[in-house]
């Protein structure tokens, strides 16, 4: 037994310990105050009589938008039961409130775009107004104006919003849709709050009551609860003239509408205790284990320094979780997978508490399983422990970045002034910001390892989720408590997988340093050189659209796909191919070379596309040797690891197509149009040994005859040219002087009408296709264009009465072959599918009976003139030129020819009597091709 005396020794050492790291953890707390931080002086802020709010911010940012926004004090939280769902409703008619003829086809000429947004205590509206003007921002504010106070409950308007609504909230993976709702359920158990329903909101919907839509406008669409917030380079004294002028002679009404009250329905507090809970999935037989972890988001609501204080100690740990979580996860078998520190589930909470998530792998063997959860709690544990200063300094250096540029954009601005109108939320100036900055850069040690502390607390806040269980393995309280006890007592440290990865100062690239060939460079500052060893290079320099993007390089390569005379010949070759992305290189395994790219913020992708190999990359200026070594060293030696090719032959087995994307299906359509081209199918794999593959593999990457490369961004022609050229000068190109026949997907225009059936979907989807063959002079082109556009605008106004998202398109199908296509696309709710297809066809006659008129195409071509301006002058997240440089030397075309005569073409040399003629011989039903989606087995 211990000695008394020594027992209260220890107790008395630990307790002035715990108070010693206490005090050291909060000792900068003192200077921290729980004041709600002032509204930036800068901003004029007001209220008219009539309790209409605006905050009006001059800003001469790097973004020059001006950024206009209604803010209504008013989301879902404020429906009464009977109108759930009508506050997205009426998101979605007021939008749409003014005729598209005197409005949205005006903001849209100029270049400026509108949206709106329902979230449970705020429904707001936005538009961007770029190169701002008198005129703009005149109609700008008549927008804010129309969505305040000047809605017409047109009964057609509303209905297809309804429709719209309806569409929305179907789901293209309704698995997926199912487990989240099952997660949520197990979440809310213990979190007191109204439980919403999808299924009574699709009800509420559709069986409407116009009545109680009007109601709740009248309740809540008032003065008293709106707020104008515009930011930008304005003239704040003619913005706040033309606010008082729009917005004075809305009428005040009378009564409180317990705006609080109703908020603090919603406020949640977590109780503190984990749960247990279990269920059956038959669609996914694995056994796992779901972990969640709750917290409060201290970013939900910051309104004084200390709230500041908690959200940087939050965002600290939660960055160096995630990276610690990434580096345990870069193995064939992690302890644990899909660790998430903002799992979606967290919007069940509306925002005020964060999710955190991971998933364990289980088996058959109650010992393995046991064994499986104690190892992966156990790495959960090392990721909040002995946390560094390094690490603490390289999470700083991202929040502060964040953090700056949150009040330097006008983006960010708008949104800070929108969330002080709605929760009192902090707005500082930039002296209060210098201040909240220096709170982040002061952050200690001991105060992160605290915070990370409470929340690595295994017994508290977690929900565990036991899937698919065997029987016999009891998920109950004690055996699960005792497996975290028995971790809790052990010293954890991080040890993550060894990911670093150094490349040689000098790869083999035989380089002899032999004369290349005098580039050329023509009108539009694309510069080609034919290098010595056959290779094709073209580079344009673009501006970047934002800092973002400076010094950023992208690469795109491309060869056409050769096979013999049977189709199966090339599936080797594409699979070699594409597996070079899959795996590593040399020594290095693919997590090395996964890692080392994502530590230089570089991209290297190889894919096949069409009818082309690709190789896409990514990289600053100061990587481009780094990029270059490891694209020789991909190509020169196939990875030694012996793991990587059954685990990507298992990643390509089970792979699915994005289910949140438009076209997931497509490659369905594309087997349907090319039943004799090379598709990877599963019993194909099946075939595939790993010798076979790098054999292919090294056969593939041995000749780069008939390739090009493409290199655009941020740079320098002639000094990008010089840095490149000794490595694209030593790529291995064959003196083989014949040609291997090419694989092509050829075309057949003929009319047809394919079913195809998908598992787990829970609606219909078409697209439906009317090829044609046209010219291919660029005069042509530029009319096509129109008429696309003409026909996109016909589709959504009519089919949005039975879909959230759809639209027509056209592009060239094949244009070798003159074959251009229009192309409709919808989702439709199961049984109306076939009114939809008659919607859209009906659609498409009228266009071919009625044309456009002269007003509709004058707008439409000023708006086609700015956005081609706009995309061929710079890039950003999207970057036209690659893509664009690719299809004009596939075609043998000159890139000048678009790029200097559209415009031109456009602006003087297309007529209304063109246009019209075109649209009655270019949209053709000759040729239709329908392609219906439907289920192939009903599902939850």
């Amino acid at each position: 037994m211990m000695d008394i005396n020594k027992f209260k020794y220890l107790l008395i050492f630990g307790l002035l310990s715990f108070n010693i790291y206490n005090v050291d953890a909060q000792t900068f707390l003192h200077d921290l105050s729980d004041n709600p931080i002032p509204l930036d002086t800068t901003v004029r802020y007001g209220k008219l009589k009539n309790g209409f709010t605006y905050y009006i911010k001059k800003s001469q940012h790097q973004d020059k938008e001006v950024y206009m926004k209604l803010a209504v004090k008013a989301g879902s939280f404020f429906e009464k039961r009977s109108q759930e769902g009508y506050a997205h409703l009426l998101e979605h008619v007021v939008l749409f409130n003014r005729n598209p003829k005197d409005f949205e086809a005006m903001i849209e000429s100029v270049g400026m775009n509108s949206r709106g947004q329902t979230g449970q205590i705020v429904t707001k509206y936005q538009i961007i107004i770029p190169d701002a003007n008198k005129e703009k921002l005149g109609l700008g504010m008549d927008a804010l104006k129309s969505w305040s106070s000047q809605l017409k409950f047109d009964s057609h308007q509303v209905g297809i919003q309804r429709g719209a609504v309806l569409g929305e909230m179907r789901s293209k993976d309704p698995y997926r849709d199912w487990l989240n709702k099952r997660y949520r359920k197990i979440m809310l158990q213990n979190a007191n709050l109204p439980m919403y329903s999808e299924e009574r909101i699709a009800k509420n919907i559709t069986r409407f009551n116009m009545d109680l839509l009007k109601e709740f406008y009248k309740d809540w669409y008032r003065p008293d609860m709106q707020a104008a917030i515009i930011v930008g380079d304005i003239d704040p004294d003619s913005i706040q003239a033309l606010v008082e002028k729009n917005f004075s002679g809305i009428k005040k009404l009378d009564g409180d509408k317990n705006y609080e009250n109703i908020l603090k329905r919603f406020h949640i507090q977590l109780e503190g205790e984990n749960q247990y809970d279990s269920f059956q999935d038959s669609i996914d037989d694995g056994s796992r284990l779901i972990m969640f972890t709750k917290e409060k988001n201290h970013d939900y609501n910051k309104i004084s320094e200390r709230d500041f204080h908690q959200s940087f100690l939050q965002k600290i740990v939660n960055h160096i979780t995630l990276k610690r979580s990434q580096n345990i996860q870069t193995q064939y078998y992690p302890p644990f997978s899909n660790y998430t520190n903002t799992h979606t589930v967290s919007n069940s909470y509306y925002n005020q508490i964060l999710v955190s998530s991971l998933q364990v792998n289980l088996n058959e063997n109650p010992e393995e399983i046991d064994k499986k959860i104690s190892s992966a709690l156990t790495a959960f544990k090392s990721l909040f422990s002995k946390i560094t200063e390094q690490e603490i300094k390289d999470a700083r250096s991202v929040l502060e970045s964040e953090f700056i540029q949150t009040y330097e954009k006008n983006f960010g601005l708008a949104e800070a002034y929108l969330d002080n109108f709605i929760r009192g939320s902090a707005a500082p100036s930039p002296t209060r910001q210098a201040k909240l900055q220096n709170i982040l850069t002061n952050i200690k040690v001991n105060e992160v390892q605290h915070f990370a502390n409470q929340k690595a607390n295994l017994l508290k806040d977690k929900d565990f989720v036991f899937i698919n269980m065997p029987k016999g393995y009891l998920t109950g309280r004690k055996k699960i408590i005792d497996i975290i006890r028995s971790i809790s007592d052990k010293p954890i440290s991080f040890n993550p997988p060894i990911l670093k990865m150094d490349l040689a100062d000098s790869i083999d690239l035989k380089y002899v340093n032999s004369t290349t060939n005098k580039p050329s460079t023509n009108l539009i500052g694309v510069t080609r050189v034919k290098l010595n060893n056959g290779i094709d290079v073209w580079l344009k320099p673009t501006k970047p659209r934002s800092d973002e993007f400076k010094n950023q390089i992208e690469v795109l390569g491309f060869q056409p796909l050769n096979t013999g005379k049977k189709k199966n010949d090339v599936i080797p070759k594409i699979v070699a191919h594409s597996y070079a992305s899959y795996a590593g290189t040399a020594e290095f395994n693919k997590f090395q070379v996964d890692h080392y790219l994502q530590k230089r913020n570089m991209k290297l992708q190889f894919r096949t596309e069409d009818n082309d190999f690709l190789i896409e990359g990514k990289f600053q200026k100061e990587n481009l040797d780094d990029f270059f070594k490891l694209l020789f060293l991909k190509i020169q030696e196939p990875d030694k690891d012996t793991a990587a090719f059954s685990f990507w032959k298992r990643k390509e087995k089970s792979k699915n197509a994005v289910r949140g994307s438009s076209d997931f299906f497509r490659s369905e359509i594309e087997k349907i149009w090319h039943p004799n081209y090379p598709f990877n199918e599963q019993e194909i794999l099946d075939t595939l040994s790993r010798d076979l593959i790098l054999r292919e593999y090294i056969n593939h990457f041995s000749d780069f005859k008939n390739y090009s490369f493409i290199l655009t961004g941020d740079f320098n022609s002639e000094t990008l040219l010089k840095q490149i050229s000794k490595y694209l000068e030593t790529l291995p190109v064959s003196g083989n002087e014949d040609n291997p026949q090419q694989v092509s997907k050829k075309f057949s225009i003929r009319k047809r009408n394919d079913t195809i059936r998908l598992k787990n979907l829970d609606q219909a989807l078409a697209e439906i296709y009317y090829p044609i063959k046209v010219p291919v002079d660029i005069k042509t082109q530029a009319i096509l264009e129109v008429i696309k556009h003409a026909l996109n605008e016909r589709v959504f106004k009519r089919l949005r009465i039975g879909s959230y998202s759809p639209g027509a398109s056209g592009f060239w199908i094949d244009k070798k072959n003159g074959i251009y296509t229009f192309l409709i696309d919808f989702d439709s709710e199961l049984g109306y599918e076939q009114n939809m297809l008659g919607y859209a066809e009906d659609e498409f006659l009228k266009l071919r009976e009625t044309g456009v008129d002269q007003e509709w195409l004058d707008t439409k071509i000023k708006l086609q003139i700015n956005k081609h301006q706009q995309v061929i002058n710079s890039f950003g997240y999207f970057n036209f030129w690659p893509e664009y440089l690719k299809e004009s030397i596939k075609n043998k075309e000159d890139p000048e020819d678009w790029i200097l005569q559209y415009p031109s073409l456009l602006q003087n040399f297309i007529s209304l009597e063109e246009v019209n003629e075109a649209i009655r011989n270019y949209l053709s039903v000759t040729n239709q091709q329908t392609f219906l989606v439907l289920p192939e087995e009903k599902i939850y």
